[in-house]
C-alpha cells in the first residue's frame, strides 16, 4: 500500500514539471514537495529528492525518517545522515504549510481538497550560470516562482498576487533560500554525482514497439520503455514525412530506473500509407524506426485469399470439365453397347434362315 501512495505522490509531483515546461540545464538536482489538504488517501505531504532525473530519496508525513532510493546513496550514507534530512524537510514543510493555509483561506470554498506543488533544487552548468530553482503552483496551477539574483518573487498566476509583496520584504528569508540555491544544493549535487556518476551515465537503448487500438484500427500506439538516461525524441512519419503527434504521455519514469513515454497518432494505418515511429536516443546512432507492418500483412492476406479462390474456382471448372467428359464417354459406351446388342440379334436372326 505505502508503495502505490509513493507512486501516486511521485505522478502528481512529477505532473508539476509539464505545467511550467521543462527545466533548464544538463545536471540537476531538484527536491519535489507536495503538500495534500483534505485528502485522507496520501499523506499530509511529501517529499522526493531526484538527481539528473533519478530518484535518490523519499519522505513523507507517515514515515519516521527519509529513505535512499538508489544502493549506491545507501551505502555510503549511515542513518544519522537521513535523520538530519528528515529534520530539514520537515523545516522547508513548515515554512510552505503557514503560505499554504494563508492561500487555501482565500479560496473559495468549492471544494474540500486542494494541493500545494514545490520544486526547490538547483541546475548545474559547465559552460553558463548555475541556475536555482524555487517554484510552487497552487492546484495544479504554476502560480510563483523565486528570482534569486533580484531577491524578488515572479507572480505567474493571479492567484498568487496577494503573497508577493509579503514575501518580497522578507529579505532575510530571501537571501537565505538564494544562498540555498547557490551554494548548499551545488555542492549537493556535486557529492550526490560523484557517487552515482557510473549509474546516471549508463546508457540502456530503448525498446520499442508499434500497435493500434484493438477495437478501432483508426489509432496508432507507440510505446518506448526501458531506456536510460531520460532525455528522448519519439517522432512519427507517414510515408517517410514527419507528421505531428496527437497526443503523448510524456517521459515517465519507471519503477527500476528507466523510463517509458507512449506517443499517440490518430490516422487510417490501412490507408495504403506506410506509418512508422522513429525514436532518437544517445544509445541508438542514427535512431530507430518501427514500421506499422499490420498494412501489408492485410495486402499479403489479400493476396493469399484472391489465390485461394482463382485455385477453387480452377478446381470448381475442372470437376465440371470432368464430369461432361464424364457424361459424354458414358454417352458413347452406351451407344456402342446398343450396336453391339442389335448387331448380335441381327446374326442370330439370319442364322434361323
Amino acid at each position: 500500500m505505502r508503495e502505490v501512495v509513493r507512486e501516486m505522490i511521485l505522478f502528481i509531483l512529477l505532473s508539476f514539471i509539464r505545467v511550467q515546461g521543462a527545466l533548464a540545464g544538463p545536471h540537476t538536482l531538484i527536491y519535489y514537495y507536495t503538500l495534500n489538504h483534505g485528502s485522507t488517501h496520501l499523506p499530509e505531504y511529501s517529499v522526493v529528492g531526484v538527481l539528473d532525473g533519478c530518484e535518490i530519496q523519499y519522505y513523507d508525513k507517515n514515515m519516521a525518517i527519509t529513505v535512499p532510493r538508489q544502493k549506491w546513496m545507501a551505502a555510503t550514507f549511515d542513518r544519522s545522515y537521513w535523520v538530519t534530512n528528515t529534520v530539514s524537510e520537515n523545516g522547508f514543510h513548515g515554512i510552505i504549510n503557514g503560505q499554504a493555509d494563508e492561500w487555501i483561506r482565500r479560496q473559495n470554498q468549492t471544494s474540500n481538497y486542494h494541493y500545494v506543488q514545490g520544486q526547490f533544487g538547483c541546475a548545474v552548468n559547465d559552460h553558463s550560470p548555475n541556475v536555482g530553482i524555487l517554484k510552487l503552483a497552487f492546484d495544479g496551477r504554476y502560480a510563483v516562482s523565486f528570482d534569486k539574483d533580484k531577491l524578488k518573487w515572479m507572480v505567474h498566476d493571479p492567484i498568487a498576487e496577494p503573497f508577493k509583496e509579503k514575501w518580497d520584504k522578507n529579505e532575510k528569508m530571501n537571501r537565505y533560500s538564494k544562498s540555498l540555491l547557490e551554494n548548499d544544493c551545488v555542492d549537493l549535487w556535486h557529492k550526490y554525482y560523484a557517487i552515482g556518476k557510473t549509474y546516471l551515465t549508463r546508457e540502456v537503448s530503448p525498446e520499442v514497439t508499434l500497435a493500434a487500438r484493438p477495437d478501432d484500427h483508426s489509432v496508432l500506439y507507440c510505446t518506448v520503455f526501458g531506456f536510460y538516461p531520460p532525455a528522448i525524441n519519439v517522432s512519427w512519419l507517414q510515408n517517410g514525412q514527419h507528421v505531428s503527434e496527437t497526443k503523448s504521455s510524456g517521459v515517465i519514469s519507471s519503477n527500476d530506473g528507466t523510463y517509458h513515454p507512449k506517443s499517440v497518432l490518430e490516422c487510417d494505418p490501412y490507408d495504403g500509407k506506410q506509418y512508422s515511429c522513429h525514436v532518437d536516443h544517445s544509445s541508438l546512432p542514427g535512431g530507430k524506426t518501427i514500421i506499422w507492418e499490420e498494412n501489408r500483412k492485410k495486402d499479403r492476406h489479400i493476396g493469399l485469399i484472391a489465390v485461394c479462390v482463382l485455385l477453387l474456382l480452377a478446381i470448381v471448372l475442372a470437376v465440371i470439365v470432368w464430369w461432361r467428359k464424364r457424361g459424354e464417354i458414358i454417352k458413347i459406351f452406351n451407344q456402342t453397347r446398343t450396336y453391339t446388342a442389335n448387331q448380335s440379334l441381327s446374326r442370330r436372326f439370319h442364322g434361323c434362315d
